[in-house]
């Protein structure tokens, strides 16, 4: 049996009647051994023969599988949980980490690199040779090291909401609101309610990433009382629907903050309506 055809066997028999096969197959790969690995919903893991015969299952993860990637003697698996995982040809786990904050939904190899692309639509490259022994030799050496490139500093953040109801302010009151307060921190985190309302509004699951024309206003009138360009940075900012967050950084911190994710996930009814909403914006400050 050709591979297409052996695909083909492994993905009706991925979603058969038994109770065993019954799981939802969501993602197929052939690795260099001609063995063909699928991914479940459940997050099961099976190997299969190039005649689509069943082998072994493995279970190293409870959340869906989304994605397989193969390359060489390693299987790379991306969940919906956001974890990538690393195997080797006989399904032991060689490595795993969070590798975005949504769902994983397609890897791809390129030159030394696979890149992994999530929900929102961040990507992000790995070293083919990471995880190894090699690399884990060398990670183990330079955290017994880190105290001599590494330092820790305490600094404060500012945790502001404010609901507008469809409403504008002067500079006035934001300085009061503000100002008293941005001279001893370093990160300003803003949110506001009813930015925008009404049924049309509310449906819009995102409205992107700078918002709508009352959304910029309130950025741009922040911006402003915190003095960005000169004393702040406006590193992220999501709207949906009638919610709007932003993050601004001190300019003298901003060259450590990295690995921005801006994200916005509708709660509402049927996870569509926008007027219930989760944010995830900035995933790290790790840059040293």
């Amino acid at each position: 049996m050709g591979a297409a055809g052996a695909v083909r066997r492994v993905a009706t028999k991925g979603s058969g009647a038994s109770s065993e096969d019954s799981k939802k197959t969501e993602a197929l790969v052939l690795s260099s051994d001609g063995m063909i690995w699928s991914g479940c919903s459940n997050g099961l893991l099976v190997q299969w023969d190039g005649n689509g015969n069943r082998l072994q299952d493995f279970h190293h993860h409870p959340c869906a599988v989304l994605c397989l990637c193969a390359h060489g003697s390693r299987i790379w698996v991306g969940y919906i949980s956001g974890m990538v995982q690393v195997l080797d040809l006989e399904g032991n786990l060689v490595a795993n980490w969070v590798a975005h904050t949504d769902p994983v939904i397609k890897m791809a190899i390129g030159g030394d690199y696979v890149f992994s692309l999530a929900n929102h639509g961040g990507i992000r490259g790995w070293t083919l040779a990471t995880p190894g022994p090699i690399d884990q030799i060398l990670q183990s050496e330079r955290a017994q090291k880190r105290h001599l490139y590494t330092r820790q500093e305490n600094f404060k953040i500012l945790v502001g909401t404010w609901n507008v109801a469809e409403g504008k302010t002067s500079q006035e009151a934001l300085a009061t609101w503000l100002n008293s307060v941005i001279l001893d921190v370093e990160i300003v985190v803003i949110g506001l309610k009813e930015v925008e309302m009404g049924a049309g509004f509310l449906a819009m699951s995102a409205v992107g990433l700078e918002g709508t024309s009352s959304g910029q206003w309130w950025l741009d009138a922040i911006g402003k009382t915190l003095d960005e360009g000169s004393s702040f940075e406006k590193v992220g900012s999501r709207q949906l629907a009638g919610l709007l967050i932003a993050i601004w950084v001190r300019k003298t911190l901003r060259v450590h903050v990295g690995d921005l994710d801006v994200a916005a996930v509708a709660c509402g009814l049927g996870h569509a309506i926008g007027n219930k909403a989760s944010f995830l914006t900035v995933k790290r400050y790790d840059k040293q």
